[in-house]
């Protein structure tokens, strides 16, 4: 049997181009080009290691960090425009402990000697020192929120007030209630080199993603015949930089939420890559090369003690949060087409960003591990593969069993311990497409598992995961 205990870490073959779409974004080819075929390489699954025990003392945390504390909405700057809208209040901001660190990830699609004021990504990754847990949560661009001393606009326009990234940090402070200790900002190619110097990292896509690409990064993207419509088909894909940064950003037929989502993958994956890579130990010698593509508040010491906690992090997973369900669409009175913040009432955001602070719900350094073997009655082989990385995004571990000789229409969920049954069905269902009551009592005392799904045809790998359920389970 094959134990995948971390989202994609299995290559598989180069994605395949398709024709055609309507242009949107800037720069917008006229024309409709249809590329030509790709090689498909034969796809080796690696061997995962055999043990899935959490470390049981992390790496010493850091010291103390400082903490921004919000106050109430300011005077508005000379020569700062009124806001068109009402200013909202600050909210209360979370009571976070030292054992904490709040990080804000920024991509600039501007280089950052040039300033790198438009920001394209922005990502809060919170550190759990004491427990080697780490949750992450990406912030959409077009929020319309307040920035202290200045004006309402989207959150992405802080840096364009001239106010470097400390504006931003306050904004989402004033905005979210969520301080911010350190930041660290790359532009793409830093974004890139990060990547290739990896020489890859593999991504689990369960949705098809279609979009406009360069032919080749160095092409002019300003001549419309440099550009064609790529396709990516589901599987595990071995991705360069340029292919990952593509992934990241497209939204043209998807959202700026689903984007956020697979923003977060690629993350997850450089993670999974770097401690496999042993990077951490090269740490100090790499140095000088991260400091030549980030722009960071973050000296080395703190770098390094952060990055020693790579592994068990990795190891004990990471909780994946989304803001799609804490917005509502609206205009500005300038025509703008933003997103509004809820902060209270159902499906608020305050309930979502709080979760940044909550041990995950299937955290595995605070509960055992919970095992799912996975049949793959099907004739795709990359279903199995992409159930995995699947569940093992939510906290699960995948243990792949040998394929079903015999196919099946229907995809089948089974658990085999009597006391263990609902504990987790809410969210495994939801993962399989099936209803709870779906879920049946294997008659198998000794079977080693916790559940074992058999893959039927109607499987589809591609989750909404913006919708996740939203049930939580208290952390002993």
């Amino acid at each position: 049997m094959k134990r995948i205990s971390q989202p994609t870490n299995t290559p598989t073959s180069e994605p395949t181009e398709t024709p055609t779409l309507p242009p949107t974004d800037t720069p917008t080819p006229a024309g409709s080009p249809t590329p030509g075929p790709s090689p498909t390489p034969t796809a080796t699954v690696p061997t995962p290691t055999n043990t899935f025990t959490p470390s049981a003392t992390p790496t010493s945390k850091p010291t103390s960090v400082p903490i921004l504390t919000a106050t109430a909405a300011p005077p508005f700057l000379e020569g700062v425009p009124t806001p068109p809208t009402a200013v909202p209040t600050a909210v209360a901001t979370f009571a976070v402990n030292d054992d904490f660190t709040n990080i804000l990830l920024l991509g600039s699609d501007t280089p950052l000697d040039e300033g790198g004021t438009r920001t394209d990504t922005m990502i809060v990754v919170s550190i759990n020192n004491d427990t080697g847990t780490a949750s992450v949560i990406s912030l959409p661009r077009d929020l319309y929120v307040y920035h202290p001393g200045k004006t309402m606009s989207r959150l992405n326009s802080a840096l364009s007030f001239g106010d470097g990234v400390d504006l931003l940090k306050q904004t989402i402070l004033y905005n979210f209630g969520i301080p911010i200790h350190y930041y660290a900002r790359v532009d793409f190619d830093g974004f890139k080199t990060a990547v290739d110097a990896m020489d890859g990292v593999d991504v689990a896509v369960s949705c098809q993603l279609r979009d406009w690409r360069l032919k080749s990064p160095e092409l002019d993207i300003e001549d419309e015949d440099n550009w064609e419509i790529y396709t990516l088909e589901p599987g595990v894909h071995h991705m360069d930089g340029d292919t990952a940064l593509w992934y990241a950003r497209s939204r043209r037929t998807t959202s700026d939420f689903d984007r956020g989502r697979r923003q977060q993958q690629i993350l997850q994956a450089m993670l999974n890559e770097g401690v496999d890579l042993g990077l951490v130990s090269q740490f100090p010698a790499l140095w000088n090369t991260y400091r030549d593509n980030v722009d960071t508040d973050m000296d080395i010491g703190r770098a390094l003690q952060l990055a020693a906690l790579a592994p068990t992090i990795r190891e004990n997973g990471v909780q994946h949060l989304y803001l799609a369900r804490g917005v509502q669409s609206w205009t500005t009175p300038e025509g703008a087409q933003v997103q509004l913040p809820i902060w209270e009432g159902k499906g608020n955001m305050q309930e979502t960003f709080s979760r940044l602070f909550r041990v995950p719900t299937l955290n595995k350094a605070t509960r055992r591990p919970v095992f799912v073997e996975i049949v793959n009655a099907t004739d795709n082989p990359d279903l199995a593969l992409l159930a995995a990385d699947n569940l093992a995004w939510y906290g699960f571990i995948p243990i792949i069993a040998e394929d079903d000789s015999q196919p099946d229409s229907g995809t089948q969920l089974q658990y085999f311990h009597p006391n263990f049954k609902e504990s987790y069905d809410w969210l495994i269902s939801w993962i399989f497409g099936l209803r709870r009551s779906q879920i049946e009592l294997a008659e198998d005392d000794d079977f080693t598992y916790d559940y074992r799904v058999i893959l039927g045809e109607d499987y589809d790998p591609c989750l909404n995961k913006l919708n996740q359920p939203q049930e939580f389970i208290d952390s002993d």
